[in-house]
């Protein structure tokens, strides 16, 4: 996984959310790579755990683009976590024909389970995409960033939060502090951990035990989110002034007008993946959807340049310096990403029930 990224991240490059509900093209055609676009009929719906700008961006580029090029629509079905999508998938009861499952973890599960359809690579382009990104079941997307985050009016200027000590130090830096409630997504316990002197090359496997008696130094100062739109919205009502946010939706609230300055130090990174269900209604229009994305690359620079957090994650030949200047700072890639540190899947896999369990407990005392 480190060797992935760091791969994609050194060349530069960037490339983000189940059921297609497709409209009949009003007439036959052959799509750009010799595929029957034509053929494609019916109506669609896509598990979407991202939802809000991401929807909207994705609505207003690259879906628009396909919809533009096949007549096909996409309709968006949100759903805060994969949850729901595991549990239509165990009782062969799905309904989408594309999803976004919001971790590489997930995507694993997912595939070992036999949940997820191998992508048709006839038809779907994967060559175009970095080595490493894509797989036999699925493509990742929108590389995200989970990064320190502040508000630049209640800091002065020389006094900003720049590192996870930073966070952990209410003295030097009073106020609250904004958390997800969640641990695999939100680099809680990997921030208690680099701030109480772990090693970034120790992190993994997580001593947890550890984490919360550091989280424990700053309970009291803690305002939990349980969705991107409300990191933001703690930050706008005043709840919080600094915390852990998604660093794409740290950039919108900046194109916004939002005072917000985030730090890249030993900050998290990591991959979601779309992936088209075994059981899919309309497998074909799903594929032909991740081939219209992985060709698009101005629609993809028009997403990127909206929220950064590319689709794909990792497209050949599409640069950094391809994207709008005003997202530049909060893409996870180039020098953003020089200290930055991988989300271990793997272990996240292996662990997350009973590390979720033990973490809602903690917060619950």
């Amino acid at each position: 996984m480190q060797k992935r990224l760091s791969r994609f991240t050194s060349i530069g490059v960037l490339g983000l959310t189940g059921a297609l509900v497709l409209t009949a093209c009003s007439s036959a055609g052959t799509d750009s790579a010799g595929g029957e676009a034509g053929a494609l009929s019916g109506d669609v719906l896509f598990y979407d755990t991202s939802g809000g700008d991401v929807w909207e961006g994705l609505n207003e580029t690259l879906f628009a683009d396909f919809t533009e090029e096949t007549g096909v629509t996409v309709t968006d079905d949100y759903n805060e976590a994969s949850t729901k999508f595991f549990a239509a998938a165990q009782n062969g009861a799905v309904d989408w024909s594309l999803v976004f499952l919001p971790s590489l973890s997930d995507a694993q599960e997912a595939a070992e389970n036999g949940y997820l359809a191998e992508i048709d690579t006839s038809i779907v382009p994967v060559d175009k995409l970095v080595d490493g990104t894509h797989s036999e079941t699925g493509i990742e997307v929108g590389t995200f960033g989970m990064v320190l985050a502040w508000n630049t009016e209640n800091f002065p200027a020389d006094a900003q939060p720049q590192t996870w000590n930073d966070l952990y130090d209410t003295q030097a830096f009073p106020g609250k502090r904004c958390f997800f409630n969640n641990p695999q997504y939100g680099w809680t316990l990997e921030s208690a951990l680099l701030a109480d002197g772990v090693a970034a090359d120790e992190l993994y496997p997580l001593d947890v035990d550890r984490a919360l008696a550091k989280l424990d130094t700053i309970k009291s100062d803690i305002t939990w989110w349980s969705s991107g739109a409300q990191s933001i919205e703690s930050f706008e009502n005043g709840s919080c002034d600094l915390g852990i946010v998604w660093a794409n939706r740290a950039s919108v609230a900046a194109q916004n007008g939002f005072p917000i300055d985030v730090s890249w130090d030993q900050a998290g990174y990591a991959n979601s993946v779309w992936a088209i269900p075994a059981d899919a209604p309309n497998p074909e229009a799903a594929q032909h959807l991740l081939k219209s994305v992985i060709e698009n690359t101005e629609g993809q620079i028009a997403f990127g340049s909206r929220v950064p957090t590319p689709i794909p994650a990792a497209t050949k030949g599409l640069g950094v310096d391809g994207f709008a200047a005003e997202v530049q700072p909060f893409l996870p890639v180039g020098e953003n990403t020089a200290t930055a540190i991988t989300l271990d899947a793997d272990y996240y896999k292996a662990n997350n029930a009973d590390l979720t369990d033990q973490f809602n407990r903690w917060v619950a005392q």
